[in-house]
């Protein structure tokens, strides 16, 4: 089967950013490829004959698989559980694709959910992480997607993500350095509201540099 012909999976969740109207189309996706490279005025099959289809399995099954991705499947049911002790996993590896000028950004997540009955596999955090990052979005909704996604899905008291990134739209603009990193944090359930609990979380999971900041 063709890479990127996979059965489409309609999306009705909040968040999960920008929905996919149809289907992957492989053959477009191929075509518009080749058209890329010839309005470049480049012209080598030798070396340009086989990125199309190169390209084309990127996008399909590493930059915009999330699209055939059910986060709450991809974090599962988990199992029950009484404790309800903070749960941190951190330096989860991201990429996806901004939606503006069609550039990855790649980083790393970092997770805390307060169990509200039931805990879930670290793995699976991470298969959550990437069903919502590999799609078109941007890093702010990806943030809120996933702690919102730990509190609706997961059954979560409560989340705190923080999200660390390059955006490669950034750092290749006009007159920027390859240094800017973009920091993006949210906070769902009871994280939201109670700002000492926060502050306790905060220091588990925001990046080393950013407490103090988070503290102000």
């Amino acid at each position: 089967m063709v890479s990127g012909s996979h059965e489409h999976v309609d999306k009705s969740e909040a968040g999960a950013g920008i929905r996919a109207a149809r289907p992957f189309d492989a053959a477009a996706f191929e075509g518009a490829v080749r058209a890329l490279v010839a309005a470049c005025g480049v012209d080598d099959p030798q070396h340009l004959g086989a990125t199309p289809e190169r390209v084309r399995a990127l996008w399909a099954d590493r930059l915009l698989d999330g699209y055939r991705r059910d986060p709450a499947a991809e974090l599962g049911e988990g199992f029950a559980d009484p404790r309800a002790d903070v749960v941190v996993v951190r330096g989860i590896a991201i990429h996806g694709v901004c939606p503006h000028h069609l550039l990855p950004f790649r980083g790393k997540a970092h997770v805390a959910y307060l169990p509200g009955g039931r805990l879930h596999g670290f793995g699976r955090i991470a298969r959550l992480v990437d069903a919502l990052a590999h799609r078109f979005t941007y890093q702010e909704w990806l943030t809120r997607d996933v702690a919102d996604a730990l509190v609706t899905h997961g059954q979560a008291q409560g989340a705190v993500v923080v999200v660390e990134s390059v955006q490669l739209c950034l750092v290749l603009g006009e007159d920027r350095r390859s240094d800017e990193r973009v920091v993006t944090q949210a906070c769902s359930g009871v994280y939201r509201d109670d700002a000492l609990r926060r502050a306790e979380v905060q220091r588990l999971v925001l990046p080393e540099g950013d407490l103090d900041r988070a503290g102000r």
